[in-house]
C-alpha cells in the first residue's frame, strides 16, 4: 500500500480523552492546535490509537464527550487531509462511524505502508513491545470478544459508560507495566529483518526514538505529558513536541 503524498506526514497517539478531565484542560487546546498546524501543511495524518480513551459505537448512537475533537478531524477531512486511525487498545469496537461520518481510514490491526518509497510498519504496540503479562492479554482478549461486545450494546449508553470507565481504568493499570525496552529492541530487529525501513508505535507513553540496524523507530508518546508527535518530511523522520503557537 501506497500513501501518495508530497507534504509532511505526522504521526500522534493516546489523548485518552475523557480519562483526565484536568489534564485535558490543557491537552486539548494544545492538540486542536497541531491539528490546525497539520491541516494549514496539508500534511498526511496517522493517529496510532487511543486519541479516545474509550469507544464503542452502538448501531445509531456514539459518544458525545469527543464530539469537538471529532468534528474538528471531519473539518480537517472536508478540507483535504488524508487521516488514518490505527486502533489502540482502548479503542475497543471500532465501527462504521469514524469511518464513513467522520471520513478516516480505519484500521483494526498493523499498516505495512510505504510513504515516498519507505516501508513503514504501523501499531500501537499493545501486545508487541510489551512484556506479554498474562493478566493484560486475557483482558483484552475478553474485552474484544463479539460475545462482550454484542451484551454491552444492550445496555443503555448512560449505564454502559460507566463500565466504560472501570474498563479503561483497569487496561490503563495493566498496560502501565509492560513498558519494556529490550522487547523493544528485539521487536524492532524483527521488524528490520522483514525490511522495513520505520517503525512507528504507541501505547507506551514515553516517547523515544531509536535506531536498531538500518531500521528507525519511533515511539511517539502520549498528548497527556509530553505532547509528542512524530514527523516525516520524506527526508527523515524525527520526534517533535508541540507547544503553542
Amino acid at each position: 500500500m501506497e500513501t501518495q503524498t508530497d507534504g509532511r506526514v505526522y504521526f500522534v497517539s493516546d489523548l485518552h480523552l475523557g480519562a483526565y478531565p484536568v489534564v485535558e484542560r490543557t491537552s486539548v487546546p494544545l492538540l486542536m492546535d497541531f491539528l490546525d498546524h497539520v491541516e494549514r501543511q496539508k500534511g498526511t495524518l496517522f493517529i496510532v490509537g487511543d486519541l479516545l480513551d474509550f469507544w464503542f459505537e452502538y448501531r445509531t448512537v456514539v459518544p458525545r464527550y469527543p464530539f469537538r475533537l471529532l468534528s474538528r478531524l471531519r473539518t480537517m477531512v472536508d478540507n483535504g487531509c488524508q487521516i488514518t486511525y490505527v486502533a489502540g487498545n482502548h479503542d475497543y469496537w471500532m465501527g462504521s462511524f469514524l469511518r464513513n461520518d467522520v471520513g478516516l481510514h480505519t484500521r483494526t490491526e498493523f499498516l505495512d505502508i510505504s510513504i515516498g518509497g519507505k516501508r513503514f510498519f504501523i501499531s500501537h504496540g499493545d501486545g508487541i513491545a510489551t512484556t506479554g503479562e498474562l493478566g493484560y492479554r486475557l483482558l483484552k482478549g475478553v474485552l474484544h470478544s463479539t460475545l462482550v461486545s454484542t451484551c454491552f450494546r444492550l445496555l443503555h449508553p448512560d449505564v454502559g459508560m460507566v463500565f466504560a470507565r472501570l474498563i479503561s481504568r483497569m487496561s490503563r493499570k495493566r498496560s502501565s507495566k509492560n513498558n519494556n525496552q529490550p522487547n523493544l529492541q528485539a521487536f524492532v530487529r524483527q521488524k528490520a529483518s522483514e525490511g522495513f525501513d520505520y517503525v512507528i508505535l504507541g501505547h507506551l507513553h514515553s516517547p523515544k526514538l531509536i535506531r536498531v540496524g538500518k531500521t528507525t523507530c519511533l515511539v511517539i508518546g502520549d498528548w497527556i505529558d509530553n505532547y509528542s508527535y512524530g514527523v516525516f518530511d520524506h527526508d527523515e523522520l524525527r520526534l517533535e513536541r508541540w507547544r503553542s503557537t
